[in-house]
């Protein structure tokens, strides 16, 4: 199939959950069909205008307005979706990017015009979150928020009702889905977020104590990692772990590592026990040094690319119950505890599955990305020749 896909993201190097989600599917879907990829970008974006990467066709195309929207957004006037206007005036000139008449095309929430506008005989509505929930929980701070909430539940309704299937990250966006915009269970497809497995391997015993040496961690001393994307969900996290997780451990042999852009946020900050990592798109050094991954959550959207990243590499996972939505599969590999309770089970020293010298869990191996792929590859083509949406992706369809 020549599948065409849509996003306002720069999807590689993917170093944001979005991205992420975004080019580790394409690169799954890639492996078997042909992939071109649409990413509207601002003016300051400096990559490649066309390349192909791990076989998706990149186009990337600035758009203006998105660097207006984003300043409207920081200056907490309007939220950055208001660049969905722009994109779908141009939808027809934005469809005409593309190589040629495609098979399917999947279109994120903000270039969700496409849907319209391109001339596929499937249309997909690739959704990260169920964005009207993940607006009211994460940017109340924006001018009338009630009024945006409203303008984005309209979008989000007409991206659903254009699409024939709408893919979700889990099974609770999937009931959110059919509750708020009476979604057919058979239009959705829930396919889980994952991990790259060309970047995120266990370490083998030398590269773990060169990760934890280069670190300064003593052998003794148990590292717990936090990754996260500078977001305020993720701010408020990190600052749980500097507030209250962390400071009853000092002393106690316990280090923490803050990397990804999140570490923007430690400016002026610091401990003995915090160890900020510079913002780097390769998180292995960390992954390899660590003992546990943390993600102490408890708003946000969609589910948590770090959950499958850190257990990919061999990690304990802590996470609070909201921090595992989406990753039901997962729950046995995870302890699964309430903020306030974090401290003690981290006092515990959890030992992740390498740890206790075991083979990667089946159902971890099963999110890496270019597996989830594969397999909303075969539910698309399953679709395009006429049967039901009752193939599963990493989890199911339908569910």
């Amino acid at each position: 199939m020549l599948i065409h896909a849509a996003t306002d993201n720069d999807i590689h190097p993917p170093t944001f959950g979005g991205a992420q989600r975004s080019f580790g599917l394409y690169r799954g879907l890639a492996r078997r069909h042909q992939v071109e990829a649409l990413c509207l970008v601002p003016n300051r974006n400096r990559a490649p205008r066309d390349e192909t990467v791990a076989g998706v066709r990149i186009l990337r195309r600035k758009a203006w307005y998105t660097s207006l929207t984003w300043r409207l957004e920081q200056a907490r006037l309007a939220p950055m979706f208001l660049a969905a206007a722009g994109h779908a005036a141009g939808a027809g000139r934005l469809a005409r990017e593309f190589g040629g008449p495609a098979d399917v095309v999947l279109a994120d929430l903000n270039l969700a015009g496409l849907l319209g506008a391109d001339r596929a005989p499937l249309r997909v509505y690739t959704s990260h979150n169920v964005e009207y929930d993940h607006f009211r929980m994460t940017k109340a701070a924006v001018a009338a928020p009630g009024f945006w909430a409203g303008r984005l539940r309209a979008l989000e309704a007409r991206a659903v009702e254009r699409a024939h299937l709408t893919v979700v990250c889990g099974d609770e966006d999937a009931a959110r889905m059919r509750e708020l915009y009476g979604v057919e269970g058979g239009k959705v497809v829930v396919a889980p977020n994952g991990y790259d497995e060309t970047m995120v391997r266990p370490p083998a015993p030398e590269e773990r104590a060169r990760a934890r040496a280069a670190l300064g961690i003593a052998p003794q001393e148990y590292l717990a990692l936090f990754v996260a994307s500078d977001v305020p969900h993720n701010r408020a996290a990190l600052g749980a772990l500097l507030g209250h997780v962390m400071p009853p451990l000092a002393g106690a042999g316990f280090r923490l590592v803050v990397a990804g852009s999140i570490v923007r946020a430690l400016a002026g900050r610091g401990a003995p026990w915090l160890v900020p990592y510079p913002e780097s798109p390769d998180l292995a050094p960390v992954l390899h040094a660590a003992d546990a991954g943390l993600n102490p959550v408890s708003k946000g959207g969609g589910s948590n690319v770090k959950v499958p990243t850190y257990l990919a590499a061999g990690l304990a996972v802590l996470t609070t119950p909201f921090g595992l939505r989406g990753y039901a599969g997962l729950a046995p590999w995870v302890t699964s505890v309430p903020l306030e309770q974090m401290t003690e089970a981290l006092r515990a020293r959890p030992a992740g599955w390498l740890a206790r010298g075991l083979p990667m869990p089946a159902p971890v191996a099963e999110h890496a990305w270019g597996r989830l792929g594969e397999r909303l590859g075969e539910v698309l083509e399953a679709r395009r020749q006429g049967a039901p949406a009752g193939v599963a992706t990493a989890g199911r369809a339908g569910a």
